[in-house]
């Protein structure tokens, strides 16, 4: 999985339902939000799903994501400017109110910053293209006016500003960079919402900001994040009518909760996929990397074991990511025992011999045996003995990371990726890209890297995604890993929520709710 999990906003799709036979809310526009209660102290450098929702209207950044398609649009900027992808010229809109009534200026974006991320927190890589990064004070960062500051990266890259809606680049006020701990007691920040109450381990209370100097304004004056410790509790709350929006982890209890307590439901694909990999040397031929991909049935595994809760995969590219194709992976990544066998006899016909039995590595403390055991099965009966694949695991996680990373396991194993960031070149770099920080199969191809490079370069947002779109189809032909599904978003809204768009984790986006 990725180092984090974060991304973009996209938009989902409620199914109609019925009225909500209960209420969480005294006030008419008031919403009662289930969340799952954080792992850590919820920071702009550790904010993430859990915990961390409430953060996503308490701060509005330069940029906001567009719920449809996923590209960022200015927000707190007025303008961004480059003339080489690599030293950008930020110029803030002036008069943006902080909620304690202060104005936002471009050292409060400088130096949070640079306190983001100096601390360490899971989110404190997203920095990491910024000069000086690892430093207290990154020299790529320099305030050039009240209201102007730029930032200058290692090395060209188009896609950084894809990143900076994520929470992370968020402005701070004086008053807290002058006493961090306080934002722990009751951040302040400048989005559409402030705190009334912060106990993101129990219940957070938001209420509408009035002074908000953003163009949209929230429907709901109150937002309540309740943190539930398990899905038994949280379910209890929905079926009691105390909870207007919630995830789901299972197509059967979303379409209970439906069933239950009316309102909609959602599913869409989300910004994590999951693969087989192959580390270097281990089945070294395209031809048999693609028959072991025609051989497995993602249809049937998502619907058996997943519940539908999964999808299949057609693209190493998640939809939610700008610069995503419906289908790049074609024939590759659908089901067709005959063309497998036939990728198998001509794989063998080039003299490739693969082991008497190859391993799938696996670690046993997570849940992946139940459909690693299914795709096992698909291949050998599809192979009829030319080639057995068995199941292997590493007990622990640790265990596992460890020997993927180490590039020497003599098997397959299961691999995954969690977008960063809504945009294509995050799903292809960190794992394929010759100096991918995932790249735990030694992948390398030095037109995919060219293909990178020149994409990452490009001033033009529709060339260089041709370019990504061109590396991605590199990959395909090469198959260094197989797409399997992407995770599915599921989530849950009563009647008294008209409709409403979702962050990448799957949770409210405030400013798109309507109520009903």
């Amino acid at each position: 999985m990725s180092r984090r999990r974060l991304a973009a906003i996209a938009a989902f799709t409620l199914l109609p339902g019925t009225a909500l036979a209960g209420t969480a809310h005294a006030d008419t526009s008031e919403i009662t939000v289930a969340t799952c209660a954080p792992y850590t102290t919820v920071t702009l450098a550790d904010a993430d799903g859990c915990g961390g929702e409430a953060l996503v209207g308490v701060f509005t950044g330069l940029t906001r994501f567009d719920p449809v398609t996923s590209r960022p649009a200015f927000a707190v900027a007025e303008s961004i400017t480059t003339k080489d992808n690599r030293v950008f010229h930020v110029t803030l809109h002036e008069g943006w109110k902080f909620h304690d009534g202060t104005e936002v200026f471009a050292r409060n974006f400088v130096e949070a910053w640079n306190r983001t991320a100096a601390a360490k927190g899971a989110n404190s890589f997203l920095f990491e293209d910024i000069q000086g990064y690892g430093a207290r004070t990154m020299s790529g960062l320099k305030v050039t006016g009240p209201h102007t500051f730029t930032v200058t990266l290692k090395k060209p890259f188009g896609p950084f500003l894809k990143k900076l809606s994520h929470v992370a680049f968020s402005p701070l006020p004086d008053s807290i960079l002058k006493s961090p701990a306080s934002f722990r007691k009751k951040p302040i920040g400048n989005g559409p919402y402030r705190v009334v109450t912060w106990s993101p381990g129990g219940t957070t209370v938001v209420e509408r900001f009035d002074g908000y100097s953003g163009p949209v304004k929230p429907a709901a004056s109150t937002i309540k994040y309740r943190a539930f410790r398990d899905e038994r509790a949280n379910e209890a709350a929905v079926r009691a009518g105390e909870i207007d929006f919630s995830l789901v982890f299972s197509s059967k209890k979303l379409a209970t909760y439906q069933a239950d307590q009316g309102g909609s439901v959602a599913k869409r694909p989300s910004r994590t996929l999951q693969v087989v990999a192959f580390p270097a040397g281990v089945a070294a031929n395209a031809d048999f990397r693609k028959a072991v991909s025609m051989a497995i049935d993602r249809e049937a595994i998502t619907k058996k074991v997943f519940d539908g809760a999964r999808i299949p995969a057609q693209s190493f590219v998640s939809p939610l990511a700008e610069g995503s194709r419906r289908n790049p992976c074609g024939e590759v990544c659908a089901y067709d025992p005959a063309k497998a066998r036939k990728y198998l006899a001509k794989a063998l016909a080039s003299g490739f011999r693969p082991p008497a039995a190859l391993p799938l590595y696996y670690n046993a403390d997570g849940n992946h045996l139940e459909w690693i055991k299914p795709l096992v099965s698909d291949l050998n009966k599809v192979f009829k003995g030319k080639v057995t694949f068995v199941a292997k695991s590493k007990a622990t996680f640790e265990q596992f990371d460890r020997a993927t990373r180490s590039g020497k396991l003599n098997g397959m194993y299961r691999g995954g990726w969690q977008l960063d960031f809504p945009h294509i070149q995050n799903a292809l770099s960190p794992m394929y890209a010759s100096d991918g920080v995932y790249n735990g199969g030694l992948y390398r191809n030095a037109a995919f890297d060219g293909l990178l490079r020149a994409a990452d370069r490009e001033r033009s947002s529709a060339k260089a995604i041709a370019l990504y779109q061109r590396a991605e189809a590199q990959l395909v032909k090469d198959l260094p890993a197989i797409p399997l599904w992407f995770y599915g978003d599921l989530a849950w809204r009563s009647g008294h929520i008209a409709s409403v768009a979702l962050t990448p984790s799957g949770t409210i986006d405030p400013l798109t709710l309507k109520l009903a």
